[in-house]
């Protein structure tokens, strides 16, 4: 209630809610998987507050609720608790997307900092260091470390394929990196809108969202 995602009038009725819950299906449930670790309160507060995250988060599932311009606004003071929280949901789908990308994942993720045009750093190319790579590698360091937004798709993507190329044994060009990345782009906004719809995510919009990942990322 302090945050705003419910209002004091609420209370009883929200408490009734969560004890129903508790009762039809959780508490079984913390039999089933408390093992002592913590204290018991601790454990139950927090399945407690969880429920009450399920409770807004129901509230906010509206197909348009997150959408292009809320992403693109999350420095604006006067996004709600409710939207707040809509966007770190998202933020933790998308990140359960991309881990199902299992091997892949690397890749992606790589290659969606450079459709979003987002800083590297030696974190990123760590995975990539051998003897054979080191030229190309460098060509990334001396391109993309800094920033390179006025680069084209063009430029990015001719100067990445080269890494890919010895990482893969291939000898594809620019384009062919460019339109794989367009894939990965697509499936994740099917799979964030999902069906039936939950979010309005277009390209601008995953651009945003993307945006917000890889920091949450480089700041944890």
């Amino acid at each position: 209630m302090a945050r705003g995602f419910f209002q004091e009038e609420e209370q009883e009725e929200l408490v009734q809610e969560v004890n129903l819950q508790l009762l039809e299906k959780k508490l079984a449930r913390i039999r089933t998987h408390f093992k002592g670790t913590v204290l018991l309160k601790t454990y139950f507060s927090k399945v407690v507050y969880n429920s009450f995250q399920e409770m807004a988060r129901r509230r906010s599932r509206q197909p348009n609720f997150v959408g292009e311009e809320t992403l693109l606004n999350t420095a604006d003071n006067q996004l709600s608790p409710v939207q707040q929280l809509a966007i770190q949901d998202e933020i933790y789908r998308l990140e359960g997307i991309l881990k199902g990308l299992q091997r892949k994942q690397h890749k992606a993720e790589f290659n969606l900092k450079l459709f979003i045009r987002f800083l590297l750093t030696e974190t990123d190319v760590q995975f990539y260091h051998s003897p054979k790579t080191a030229v190309a590698v460098d060509l990334i360091r001396a391109h993309f470390f800094q920033a390179y937004d006025r680069l084209r798709d063009k430029e990015v993507y001719a100067i990445a394929v080269q890494l890919y190329n010895i990482m893969e044994q291939k000898s594809n060009d620019g384009d062919s990196l460019r339109r794989w990345v367009d894939g990965v782009s697509r499936r994740l906004i099917e799979l964030l809108n999902g069906v039936p719809p939950v979010s309005a995510h277009t390209v601008e919009s995953l651009k945003a969202l993307l945006q917000l990942y890889f920091i949450s990322k480089k700041e944890g």
